[in-house]
């Protein structure tokens, strides 16, 4: 059996309908459908309701792996062992690739003389959807922030990834520690930049993302990025890397005053306070998880 270029690799949790819409747009890539397979990763143990999806006929190779709930970080790891192709391609089950994704892939990997991290941009699906424009908006900015710098992305989301899989396999894949959203994506570039690895923006790799929200569910993803984050920093120091740096109060000016650039007076209200509430959220995600646990607490008693 020939090698294929790609393994795209897609954790699923309890998104069935949304996993069937990211095949389709698999299906209508521009890469030759011969030279890449998906790996469905199902990260619920609902084998019996994704298998059918898994199986209808696509015009790629498709397989689907089940396991109990560990985790997206795990997920993708388990997808990554099983993987045939030279190149790992990851995304979610609530995105949709664009159709020349793969093929926006190879180029930017063409070009450099080395392996590379190269992630895509990705935008919001669901414009109607207040919580899910502010979000991404959110995360847009931290990207745009992270790339400020020298034009090295220092932060790439692992729902728009491609990394060469040996290269992948050698630095350990995504940190397991992570099994909440949020994290595993900051942790494995900060790792790939200690290692010397290039980071790449391919910005002509789009992905739509499709993560309904409502108020409540917005408040808990964010309150999952703070969580995190303080995770990140103790992964850092146990690394070896010392302790990360806190941004500027420029930085968080920055960032709450962002959303004044829509063009619509009331998206910019709206946006406003729900990145004010987001960043509640997050320092109240961060400093819980910086609290020790009953158990350590006993320990320490």
């Amino acid at each position: 059996m020939r090698t294929p270029t790609f393994s795209v690799i897609v954790p699923s949790y309890r998104r069935p309908d949304k996993l069937a819409a990211c095949l389709e747009s698999l299906a209508a890539q521009t890469w030759a459908l011969d030279d890449f397979e998906a790996i469905v990763v199902d990260d619920a143990g609902m084998r019996a309701v994704l298998a059918p999806i898994a199986a209808r006929s696509h015009p790629f190779a498709c397989r689907l792996w089940s396991q109990p709930n560990r985790g997206a970080a795990a997920a993708r790891n388990a997808g990554a062992r099983l993987a045939r192709g030279t190149l790992l391609a990851f995304t979610d089950d609530d995105c949709r690739p664009a159709p020349n994704w793969l093929e926006s892939f190879k180029r930017a990997l063409a070009a450099e003389p080395k392996d590379a991290l190269v992630g895509g941009r990705v935008l919001n699906a669901l414009t109607s959807d207040r919580f899910a424009c502010a979000s991404q908006a959110l995360v847009d900015f931290l990207v745009d922030q992270s790339r400020a710098g020298g034009g090295q992305g220092r932060l790439l989301t692992s729902n728009n990834l491609c990394v060469p899989r040996v290269a992948f396999q050698e630095l350990g894949g995504f940190d397991e520690a992570f099994r909440g959203a949020g994290g595993e994506d900051r942790e494995f570039c900060l790792r790939w930049a200690h290692a010397a690895g290039r980071t790449l923006y391919a910005p002509e790799a789009v992905v739509l993302h499709a993560h309904d929200l409502t108020f409540a569910g917005f408040l808990r993803q964010h309150h999952a990025y703070g969580r995190g984050a303080a995770l990140l920093r103790r992964r850092a120091l146990a690394h070896g890397y010392g302790p990360l740096p806190l941004e500027p109060a420029s930085f968080y000016w920055q960032l709450v005053t962002h959303p004044l650039r829509a063009r619509d007076a009331r998206a910019r209200l709206q946006q406003t306070l729900l990145f004010l509430l987001s960043q509640a959220a997050n320092a109240t995600g961060y400093f819980r998880e910086r609290l020790p646990s009953r158990a350590q607490r006993r320990e320490a008693g």
